[in-house]
C-alpha cells in the first residue's frame, strides 16, 4: 500500500518558499558533488539564497527585467529561477547546448537585461558585450548573494507582491521543426501545474534531476513538484555521473526521457550476460510473472539485486518528452518498477496528461491532470482530430507573436498541434504530430509516428524517420548493428506493409550510418 501524503497549496513562489523554510528549515531540499565533497542545502538556505539574490538583482536596477540564464544544471541555476521570479522579474532559461551565436539571437530577440551564465558558457558573455547592460557569472554567485543579503531591507524584496498573471519566464521551445517561439508562462501557470500534477499522480519521495532545467518537464518534474512536496532532490553533475549519483541519493522515483530508460534496460541485460545470470534473470522472471497470476507478488524480491543497483528505493520512471516503447513498459513492470507515461507541451506548463501502468497501451497518454480539460476539434472518420487544453496551465500567450497567438487560440483554447482521440473512458491517445502529416494525392492522411513506432519494435531498428520523399513514405533507418540491414529490411516488406493499409505502406528504405540530430531533450529533429 503507497503512503498518503498530504498535499499543501500555495499561491506562489514566495508563499511556497516562505512557508517551507518555516516548517521544514533544517530538511534537505537539494543535494549534489562539488568536487568530491556532497553537499546537502536545507530549506532555510534555499529561502536565504533566494531572497538575498533577488534583492541583488533589484540593487542594480532590475526591476519587471528580463534574466537570461546560460549555464549547466546547478543549485545556483535554481536559486537563480526563484530569485527572478520573487523579485518581480521574468527568467528566461536558454539551451546550455546552443551555440553563444544561436543563444544571442534568442537574447537578443526577448529583449532580456541581463546575463547569468557559468564560466564554461562566458562565450556568450563576450558576443553580446556590446548591448549587455548586466552580466553575473555564477563563479560569482556567493559575492552577488552576500550583496543582496545586506540590502534586503532596503530593497525591501519582502515586500513585494507577486503578480500571478505576469510573465514570470519566457521559454524557448524546443520543437523538432521551425524556429522556437518563445512562450509566455506566469506563476499561475507553473503552480497550478504542479498541484494538478500532484494530486493526479503519486510519486514516491526523492529524486534525481539530470534532465535539462531549461526545458519545462525538467524543471516541473525535477525541481517544481519535488519542491512543492518538500521532498529533497539530488542534482547529477553530468550524464557520466548517472548512476554515481542514483547510487547516493537513493530516490523513489526519476523523471526520464525514453532513451535513458532504454539504456537503463540495456544494462540490466548486458550485466546479466556478462556475469552469466542471463539465463537465470529470464527464468526468475517467467517464475515471478506466473507468481503475480495467482496475486503472489514477489518482484521486489525477486529482483532486488537490480533495483539495489537503482540505490534500493526505486518504484517508478516517469518518462515523458517522447513515445515510450510497450516493451519497455512491460519490461519494468516485470522488475517491480513502474513506468508511468504522459503527455507534456511546453505551452501548457508543460504537463497536460498522465497515463498510470495499469492504463497503458500504445499510444495512450493517460487522462488529464486535475482541473484540466482536454478534447479533440476537426475529427476525420476515424474519431482522430487535433488535441485542445484548457485550464490555468495554458500559457499566456507566444511573446511579441501575435499572429503565432492567433493561430493557436480558439474560444479558450488551446490547440496543441498534436492529433489524437479520446475514447469512452476518458483516455487520451496520440497519433501524430498535425505538421508532421503526409498528406496523399488521394487525400488520405499518414501521421509518420505510427509508421515510426511499429518500425521502431522490429529487431536491429535503433532509430526511425519516416517522410515523404517523391510522393512515396520513406524510412530512414539507423541501425546500430549494420549487419541487420537485410532482415529489417525483408521484416518491412514481408510482415509489415501486408499488415497495414495499402496507402500507409513503406515505399522507400533508406538506412544511414550515423545517429539522427536531436534536440537538447532528446528528440530526432525532423
Amino acid at each position: 500500500m503507497k503512503d498518503a501524503y498530504e498535499i499543501p497549496h500555495y499561491r506562489d513562489f514566495k508563499e511556497m518558499i516562505l512557508t517551507l523554510a518555516a516548517k521544514n528549515p533544517k530538511d534537505t531540499a537539494f543535494s549534489f558533488f562539488r568536487k568530491n565533497d556532497r553537499i546537502d542545502i536545507d530549506f532555510e538556505t534555499v529561502k536565504r539564497d533566494t531572497f538575498a539574490l533577488g534583492s541583488y538583482f533589484l540593487s542594480i536596477g532590475l526591476s519587471d527585467a528580463g534574466i537570461a540564464l546560460y549555464a549547466e544544471n546547478s543549485y545556483e541555476w535554481i536559486i537563480t529561477y526563484f530569485a527572478a521570479v520573487i523579485s518581480g522579474n521574468t527568467i528566461v532559461p536558454l539551451d546550455k547546448e546552443l551555440k553563444p551565436e544561436e543563444a544571442a539571437t534568442l537574447f537578443n530577440s526577448c529583449n532580456a537585461d541581463m546575463l547569468v551564465y557559468s564560466s564554461k558558457k562566458s562565450d556568450l558573455a563576450e558576443v553580446l558585450s556590446e548591448n549587455l547592460k548586466h552580466s553575473l557569472c555564477l563563479d560569482n554567485f556567493k559575492d552577488a548573494v552576500q550583496k543582496g543579503a545586506l540590502l534586503i531591507s532596503e530593497t525591501k524584496i519582502m515586500d513585494i507582491e507577486p503578480d500571478l498573471e505576469k510573465p514570470c519566464t519566457l521559454i524557448f521551445t524546443s520543437g523538432t521543426t521551425g524556429t522556437p517561439k518563445c512562450v509566455m508562462l506566469c506563476q499561475r501557470n507553473l503552480m497550478a501545474d504542479a498541484i494538478n500534477s500532484i494530486e493526479t499522480l503519486y510519486f514516491p519521495k526523492g529524486t534525481v534531476c539530470f534532465l535539462p532545467l531549461n526545458h519545462t518537464f525538467g524543471m516541473m518534474a525535477c525541481i517544481l513538484a519535488q519542491f512543492y512536496m518538500a521532498f529533497p532532490v539530488f542534482i547529477n553533475g553530468g550524464l557520466k555521473y548517472i548512476m554515481r549519483d542514483i547510487q547516493e541519493a537513493k530516490p523513489g522515483h526519476i523523471s526520464v526521457v525514453p532513451l535513458f530508460i532504454e539504456n537503463f534496460y540495456k544494462n540490466i541485460w548486458k550485466n546479466a550476460r556478462k556475469s552469466g545470470k542471463e539465463k537465470t534473470l529470464k527464468n526468475m522472471v517467467k517464475v515471478s510473472n506466473g507468481l503475480r497470476k495467482v496475486g503472489i507478488d514477489l518482484r521486489r524480491k525477486f529482483f532486488k539485486s537490480i533495483i539495489d543497483g537503482f540505490g534500493g528505493n526505486l518504484e517508478m520512471l516517469i518518462s515523458g518528452g517522447a513515445p515510450i516503447s510497450p516493451a519497455l513498459v512491460k519490461g519494468f513492470d516485470e522488475l517491480g518498477i513502474e513506468i508511468v507515461n504522459g503527455f507534456g507541451i511546453t505551452e501548457c506548463s508543460p504537463i497536460v496528461t498522465l497515463c498510470a501502468p495499469q492504463n497503458y497501451t500504445p499510444g495512450c497518454i493517460g487522462v488529464p491532470v486535475k482541473r484540466t480539460q482536454v478534447k479533440t476539434i476537426n475529427n476525420n472518420e476515424d474519431g482522430e482530430g487535433e488535441i485542445c487544453v484548457k485550464g490555468d496551465i495554458v500559457m499566456l500567450g507566444y511573446y511579441n507573436n501575435p499572429e503565432a497567438n492567433e493561430n493557436v487560440f480558439e474560444d479558450g483554447w488551446f490547440k496543441t498541434g498534436d492529433i489524437g482521440k479520446i475514447d469512452e473512458n476518458g483516455l487520451v491517445y496520440i497519433t501524430g504530430r498535425k505538421k508532421n502529416l503526409i498528406l496523399l494525392d488521394n487525400g488520405k492522411n499518414v501521421y509518420p509516428e505510427e509508421l515510426e513506432y511499429l518500425i521502431g519494435r522490429i529487431d536491429g531498428v535503433t532509430e526511425v524517420l519516416v517522410y515523404s520523399e517523391d510522393d512515396a513514405i520513406t524510412a530512414e533507418i539507423y541501425a546500430e548493428e549494420i549487419d541487420k540491414k537485410d532482415a529489417i529490411t525483408e521484416e518491412i516488406k514481408s510482415k509489415l506493409n501486408p499488415s497495414i493499409a495499402q496507402y500507409k505502406q513503406i515505399r522507400k528504405i533508406k538506412f544511414r550510418a550515423t545517429e539522427f540530430e536531436k534536440t537538447s531533450t532528446k528528440k530526432i529533429k525532423r
